[in-house]
């Protein structure tokens, strides 16, 4: 018997190391592959960096060949900046000068007068429309003498430059680098024209964001990022950046990431409604959401999740960047320490008195509110819509609506909308006193408008006065102002007592009262990291509860929310 469970005990051991073995060479192998994927994308992106010098190269000998020294001298140009230092580049670039210095110079015609026949082939082809020959031969004229009818030249020669960079800008894609080539002969004589200045930008930020197509996704986003919100229309960027965020969020799901896959097709999700990236993303938010039932809203620094408790009561909001994305997420954490993510991309939550709703923005969509018990979700204001906030019977919002001005909507009426002042970050006290920053009275600060007043009252006195939150109680307000140098939080009284409540040297933004009054939670960064704080509401000494990380982008745009 003791026999035969040694027998059974020394097999159990060499089950245990072979699954242990086969865990090792699986964790090898993944290892590998994502070695060998890095590998192969560093290696086509010096592949394409390659081939596009080497063009450059072939090109600028066969413009030495027509005569184009100019046009040969910037190509080799643009490839030396593309790898510097390369000796072929350089070997090249010495060529060239060489056979422009060996070529032979008429002597036995004044050079003026040799100068004047070019210059007038050069007008003439100006006139006709031929802008790149103009081009060339006033490159000419410039190349040999500087002084030749300066003024002509340079005029005649920038607008031909102009005009023709912009045409090939607006054609093909293959005629882009042409086309900035042309724009950079402009640019040398004076500064571009703004819409000319705006295609070159938008150009070559296309083009370097196609360098990294199907190589770094990450990166490839992150540019095309910037084209788009430099200008959504251009080209194919918004398809191209939503094929980007798609084929990364497969990469990530291959790898088993499906929480930031996620993040990825909802991402895509905002350029373009698709119904397979939209299967993949309800997916792998299921996915994700087994995986992490709580999930990680921000720590304590060092830390992997939140304190228990971060919060003495209720349920705290608030969103967090995420600079792979570029974009906000928003989460509730309640005293238990528990988190729950509640919407991609979403900001500014608002809490539905007393009850379980939820609205928030995604900036260049509108405004949601969602229901956290059925999670429910539905758009109740749209694109430019802000900073939302509840009247005391739950029924309305008022929010910012992207023109300087705050409208009011009723939710159970959602169609009529009404303007009912002008100003920023309204907050809706519980007794039904509307306040926003703006002017009023002469001054600009702090305005109140109760229900039965006939007109707004101005209760502070400095435009830098925003982001109002009301206590509980409805007897004063938290807000947060920089007359002291840099963001503190002051708190009010409605009879306009007033007492400072921070004054870090960090930014304190952002304040929401507790659902008792006694605290107060705000964002900072007074330790050089963005975070959650609390602060008794009487005054003390402040406690960080939540890291946020290194970026707040736009940090006045972001608050916090302290519901029941």
């Amino acid at each position: 018997m003791n026999e035969a469970l040694v027998r059974r005990f020394r097999r159990g051991l060499v089950g245990i190391g072979m699954t242990l073995i086969s865990l090792g060479l699986i964790g090898g192998m993944a290892f590998m592959g994502w070695r060998t994927g890095w590998e192969h994308g560093v290696a086509e992106r010096e592949r394409r960096v390659q081939a596009t010098v080497d063009a450059a190269i072939r090109q600028a000998m066969a413009m030495l060949e027509a005569g184009q020294d100019e046009r040969a001298l910037a190509f080799l140009e643009g490839a030396r900046r593309l790898r510097p230092a390369d000796p072929t580049v350089e070997a090249a670039l010495a060529e060239a000068r060489r056979r422009i210095a060996a070529r032979p110079t008429p002597t036995t015609i004044p050079s003026s007068v040799l100068l004047e026949e070019v210059f007038q082939a050069a007008q003439e082809a100006y006139v006709q429309g031929e802008l790149p020959r103009a081009v060339e031969l006033l490159l000419q004229i410039r190349n040999r003498d500087p002084t030749f009818r300066s003024r002509e030249v340079t005029s005649m020669l920038r607008d031909a430059a102009i005009r023709q960079g912009m045409h090939l800008l607006e054609g093909e894609e293959e005629h882009l680098a042409e086309g900035l080539f042309y724009l950079d002969q402009a640019g040398r004589l004076g500064p571009l024209p703004p819409e000319a200045a705006t295609a070159y930008r938008l150009a070559t930020l296309y083009l370097a964001a196609r360098d990294y197509w199907g190589v770094n996704w990450p990166e490839a986003i992150r540019r095309f990022q910037e084209v788009y919100a430099l200008d959504p229309g251009y080209r194919d960027t918004a398809r191209r950046l939503f094929q980007a965020h798609v084929a990364y969020g497969d990469l990530l799901t291959a790898q088993g990431e499906s929480c930031p896959a996620e993040i990825q097709y909802q991402a895509a999700l905002r350029l373009f409604a698709d119904p397979e990236v939209q299967a993949k993303a309800e997916e792998t938010g299921m996915l994700c959401l087994q995986a992490t039932p709580t999930p990680i809203p921000g720590g304590l620094p060092g830390e992997g999740t939140p304190l228990p408790p971060p919060i003495p009561v209720g349920r705290l909001a608030y969103a967090m960047y995420d600079a792979e994305v570029g974009s906000y997420t928003l989460y509730v954490v309640d005293v238990s320490g528990r988190g729950m993510r509640i919407a991609l991309g979403a900001d500014q939550p608002a809490w539905q008195p007393g009850r379980r709703r939820l609205a928030y923005r995604i900036a260049g969509v509108g405004i949601f509110v969602k229901d956290l018990d059925s999670g429910e979700t539905v758009q109740v204001a749209g694109p430019g819509a802000a900073w939302p906030t509840w009247s005391p019977d739950g029924r309305r919002l008022a929010f910012m609506d992207g023109t300087g001005g705050i409208q009011v909507i009723d939710l159970q009426e959602p169609q009529s909308t009404q303007r009912v002042a002008s100003g920023r970050f309204p907050a809706w006290g519980p007794h039904g006193t509307l306040a926003w920053s703006g002017c009023a009275g002469g001054g600009c600060g702090l305005i109140l408008l109760p229900p039965d007043a006939s007109a707004p009252i101005r209760l502070s006195q400095h435009a830098s006065d925003l982001q109002p939150a009301w206590a509980p109680d409805g007897s004063a307000l938290a807000y947060t102002t920089d007359i002291q140098g840099s963001w503190d939080l002051i708190v009010v009284t409605t009879g306009g007592f007033f007492r400072i409540l921070t004054a870090g040297g960090g930014w304190e933004i952002g304040p929401a009262w507790s659902p008792d009054g006694a605290w107060i939670a705000y964002l900072s960064n007074a330790d050089g990291r963005w975070g959650v704080y609390l602060i008794p509401a009487a005054g003390g000494t402040p406690r960080k509860i939540l890291d946020l990380g290194e970026q707040l982008p736009d940090p006045l745009s972001q608050r916090v929310a302290w519901g029941p």
